[in-house]
């Protein structure tokens, strides 16, 4: 595989000549720009390299290139054969995230982007990932536009795929990050609905009276589902402040914290209180599911898609309109937006 070089010459008293020069890379919108950093290339055994150097410093590029001679003459410089498919680049980076430990989301997130972009490969037979430059990089963005793609799949997939050559290129299972200078730009993000505040009122009013405790606290505290099943009664300082504080400490998509890795204490809101004193503390957890037979003395874990099942059936029950727009995670953009609008008013915005 060749590559351009802009500025390209050749470094004297190499053996066999190595031509130092910078990289031209290609936009989405078909103009190039050469890149800072020095790149190296020459003809060893009858095939093409090529070389990052690293560096932005001339002096430093030739030294670099000097060096490549070296140990080609030492014979330390075999040339390293790069076999990588995309498809097994795909299943090898996934199965490095399950190896880290992501979340159940997180994977099956990862799983569809991946599975994705092996499929395009094997359909428009670009099956290796060495060559897989801006060109093929911006084919298979337009592959999925023509599958009718949302543009923030597209993008999450743009982005997960500029992660996995990133990786690639660091573990040398190819020779380098083609896709290094590439950026696509974030779409806006879609508007999301919110509950007003007597849209919560007659939520809560009408609610199952198991579920109205986590609507309630997701409501009044702005947390994420994933908050609100491991809170534990140990996480709830009644006595502390003027009327006690909730410690969120777990729920995010990384087990066993939040999902910045960082713990809160939030005020406990006075409206919560009727609903957290109404429950019985039979449990380590705040919130558990129902009876059921696996748990038929109660203590399991809530659901989050039964939860959001119930959820759309409550908001219709209630006469809202478009009732299936709402999520659990709409509580918390709820919160978060009467939260900003209280700090303006404070502010005098």
């Amino acid at each position: 595989m060749t590559v351009k070089l802009l500025d390209r010459h050749a470094c004297e008293g190499t053996e066999p000549v190595v031509y130092i020069g910078h990289r031209e890379y290609r936009r989405k919108d078909g103009t190039t720009y050469a890149s800072r950093k020095w790149y190296a290339d020459w003809c060893f055994q009858a095939k093409h390299q090529h070389q990052a150097l690293g560096t932005t410093n001339k002096d430093s590029a030739i030294r670099k290139a000097h060096e490549i001679c070296r140990r080609i003459g030492n014979g330390e410089a075999k040339p390293k054969v790069f076999k990588l498919t995309n498809e097994e680049l795909a299943k090898q980076y996934l199965e490095l995230k399950r190896n880290e430990g992501r979340s159940g989301k997180t994977l099956e997130k990862y799983a569809f982007g991946l599975t994705c972009f092996a499929e395009w490969a094997k359909e428009t037979r670009h099956l290796s990932a060495v060559d897989f430059g801006s060109q093929l990089f911006w084919s298979f963005i337009q592959w999925l536009r023509d599958q009718n793609k949302s543009t923030k799949t597209i993008y999450d997939r743009a982005i997960l795929i500029k992660q996995a050559f990133k990786w690639a290129a660091k573990e040398r299972l190819i020779p380098e990050n083609l896709l290094a200078g590439l950026s696509i730009e974030k779409p806006v993000p879609n508007e999301q609905p919110c509950f007003t505040a007597e849209q919560v009122a007659v939520l809560l009013q009408n609610a199952d009276p198991h579920e109205a405790g986590i609507f309630a606290t997701m409501a009044t505290l702005g947390l994420r589902i994933g908050e609100v099943r491991d809170l534990k009664w140990s996480n709830i300082l009644w006595d502390q402040g003027a009327a006690g504080f909730v410690v969120i400490r777990s729920g995010g998509s990384t087990k066993g914290r939040t999902k910045n890795k960082k713990v809160r204490r939030i005020p406990l809101n006075p409206q919560l209180k009727p609903y957290l004193t109404s429950i019985p503390r039979s449990f380590e957890r705040v919130f558990t599911a129902r009876p059921s037979a696996k748990h038929p003395e109660g203590g399991g874990m809530i659901s989050e898609r039964r939860l959001l099942v119930s959820l759309k059936r409550l908001c219709k029950r209630c006469g809202f309109d478009n009732p299936h727009q709402y999520k659990l995670h709409t509580f918390r953009h709820t919160f978060a937006s009467r939260s900003e609008m209280s700090a303006g008013f404070r502010s005098g915005r």
